[in-house]
């Protein structure tokens, strides 16, 4: 923890300037204790204006008293729980935690004045440098789809983008509405709008994913959920009535048993079927639960380097070893017949998808051997080209290289084919083309673009 107030010390010294300081990707582990810091632990590097560090997950918030008086002050009377606010037991004082601190920034003008067009071009660039030729943002706050808006109306973007629209605890039935009409002015092959995201659950090593047999490292919890689960069904099923893919965050096996009951629900009273409602992340599963992702045409959507053992100490802790060999059954959904889906889970993880990839290729197990559920190159590519353009309703126009398909593509070196498993990470971009356009070229080694 000395090193984490070390940094935000000499960073809000070297920037006056900042009216909130924020920073991301802690690591649980690397804070040195099994509990959770306080606010208290922020005050005495920051006390003059509001500090927020969020975790590698993007999950967990940990703010200075500065922050916790900001959040307080914009959720008025709004549910106590909002954003996980975290309080103290006995003193019912917040902590300074907050397990979902992403409902929280998203309500405070400091923090919608930190995001430019500028901003969301420099995120662009870099997907297109990394071989990225279509993106599915999950969770775009609905006064946020403007600045893709804007892009696609100047022609300037270098990636075909499909997004959905975030679904917070507490958006009133009204707001879908508007949900609609972003569907229909957003409905192209350059920026298209089809889908909301929900959350069911949180994550292990904070013991807030929801799980159906108690946690390892506490005896007494299996996680909440977020939302009741009649509130929950009710949801989804209004929104797969109107016509929404849904995507639903879920890490425990209980949150994904949850999802997919209420997926199936939803297709026998809608009887709508297609939808492709999505389950990200699927961390944990029940193997009774395994076969019903394919009969019930349901995608899991997971991210790769999410298993990977520099990562996951906490999160071993939380769930303990048997479910930590079992978790993230890449190979046991492929042989159910499921359509697997990789993704980056960006900013969580490193935007280059080879990352991801070699993390599939190359996963352990508990015993420092091969891991059964590990994935060939082939298995692991397709999982990031044709599984996530089906997981995104493109299959048709893109994946893969075919006839009658856009001309977006990749160039890449070394072969990957040809490379270790383990240098699988390091394969670079050379050029990327999206709609026969070369968007980017490596300066040293691809060919000129235009």
């Amino acid at each position: 923890m000395l090193e984490v107030q070390r940094r935000v010390r000499e960073y809000a010294h070297a920037h006056p300037e900042e009216e909130v300081i924020v920073g991301h990707g802690f690591d649980y582990a690397a804070l040195g204790t099994e509990e959770l810091p306080s606010a208290q632990d922020l005050d005495t590097t920051v006390y003059d204006r509001p500090v927020l560090l969020t975790s590698w997950d993007g999950h967990t918030g940990w703010g200075n008293s500065r922050f916790v008086e900001r959040a307080q002050s914009v959720l008025g009377r709004r549910r106590r729980d909002f954003g996980g606010m975290q309080r103290d037991p006995k003193t019912r004082k917040p902590t300074g935690i907050f397990t979902e601190s992403f409902d929280i920034t998203a309500l405070l003008p400091e923090f919608a004045r930190r995001r430019s067009i500028e901003g969301l071009e420099r995120i662009l660039t870099a997907a297109s440098g990394y071989g990225i030729t279509t993106g599915f943002d999950v969770q775009v706050p609905l006064d946020s789809l403007d600045g893709y808006e804007q892009l696609r109306n100047r022609n300037a973007l270098p990636v075909r983008i499909r997004a959905a629209i975030y679904h917070p605890p507490g958006t009133p039935k009204e707001n879908y509405t508007a949900f609609m009409n972003a569907v229909a002015k957003a409905h192209d092959d350059w920026f298209g709008v089809g889908a909301v995201k929900l959350y069911i659950d949180g994550v292990q090593e904070t013991g807030t994913a929801a799980l159906l047999e108690p946690y390892a490292n506490d005896p007494a919890s299996r996680g909440k959920t977020v939302y009741p689960v009649s509130e929950y069904e009710a949801i989804v099923l209004d929104l797969d009535r109107r016509g929404f893919q849904v995507l639903t965050h879920a890490c425990g096996d209980r949150g994904v048993r949850i999802a997919l009951d209420a997926y199936e629900k939803a297709a026998t009273v809608n009887r709508m079927l297609g939808r492709r409602h999505r389950i990200e992340h699927c961390e944990n599963l029940s193997e009774k639960d395994l076969p019903r992702f394919a009969q019930l045409g349901i995608v899991p959507c997971m991210m790769p380097r999410h298993s990977a053992p520099e990562l996951t100490r906490r999160w071993r802790e939380a769930v303990g070893p048997d479910r930590t060999d079992r978790a993230f059954p890449w190979k046991r959904l492929l042989e159910t017949g499921a359509r697997l889906a990789f993704a980056s889970d960006w900013p969580v993880a490193e935007l280059n998808p080879w990352v991801g990839v070699g993390a599939a290729v190359t996963r352990l197990g508990g015993d420092g051997k091969a891991s059964p559920l590990r994935l060939s190159l082939p298995e692991a590519l397709r999982a990031y080209t044709l599984g996530a353009a089906y997981a995104s309703h493109c299959e048709t126009t893109r994946g893969s290289l075919a006839v009658g398909k856009y001309a977006d593509l990749v160039v890449v070196a070394p072969d990957p084919f040809e490379a270790p498993p383990e240098r699988l990470a390091d394969t670079r971009t050379v050029a990327t083309v999206v709609d026969a356009r070369m968007v980017f070229a490596d300066p040293e080694n691809g060919p000129k673009v235009g």
